[in-house]
């Protein structure tokens, strides 16, 4: 298929110069103005091809070609045509114009397109289970090492402080209390009970002192 597929006409430019010529002439000039659209602006010129082109016995075309090379320019073994010649320029301009937009467009399309597979890859990367995986493990040890508080660290299974590790002594954490056990409430009751006693004593109550003794589960550590 041609490059060019399409060839201009300026009708009214075209009928009025060819009021003189006979409707075989002007076939025969259409068929050349067309096969030399094709042929890129130029044609051989040689009778025995031109006859061909213009679909015409080599006799008749001789007859008749005095008339239609009028209208074109013989130079260099090759006869061409100064309109046709202008608007095969315009159209080549033209051609060039549309492929250097393309070539634009398509570099412009191409690099949208990069840039939404990146921007689509870093969303795939960070919404993996992998990468959900680590930021939740990196989140859980941030809210880990906020609750335990600044300088402690964790040695093994029990927690040193920090400042601490070359004297190899240990330290309880910020706030440690001692849980308590049943010898702790043992403890609690009998000394609550001791108290009873002393208030009786001082009273003179001769029977204070033996109500821990009533207790045998309960002993003081």
């Amino acid at each position: 298929m041609s490059e060019r597929p399409f060839m201009q006409l300026y009708v009214s430019d075209f009928v009025g110069d060819t009021l003189q010529l006979s409707t075989e002439q002007i076939g025969a000039y259409m068929l050349l103005l067309m096969a030399m659209w094709n042929a890129g602006g130029s044609l051989p010129d040689d009778d025995a091809r031109l006859a061909r082109v213009a679909r015409l016995p080599l006799k008749r075309w001789r007859a008749i070609s005095a008339e239609l090379l009028a209208f074109f320019e013989c130079e260099g073994g090759e006869i061409g045509h100064r309109r046709l010649t202008k608007e095969l320029r315009k159209a080549r301009l033209k051609s060039e114009a549309r492929a250097a937009a393309g070539a634009r467009g398509g570099a412009a399309t191409a690099l949208k397109t990069k840039a939404h597979i990146t921007a689509n890859a870093d969303v795939l990367t960070r919404h993996s289970p992998e990468s959900r995986n680590q930021m939740e493990k990196a989140s859980a040890f941030s809210a880990r090492g906020a609750r335990e508080g600044p300088g402690i660290s964790l040695e093994g299974s029990r927690e040193v402080a920090s400042g601490s590790h070359g004297s190899g002594q240990r330290k309880k954490p910020q706030r440690w209390i001692r849980p308590k056990t049943h010898s702790d409430a043992a403890n609690a009751i009998i000394e609550e009970i001791r108290g009873y006693d002393h208030g009786r004593t001082a009273t003179g109550d001769e029977g204070a002192g033996g109500t821990v003794l009533l207790l045998p589960a309960i002993r003081p550590d």
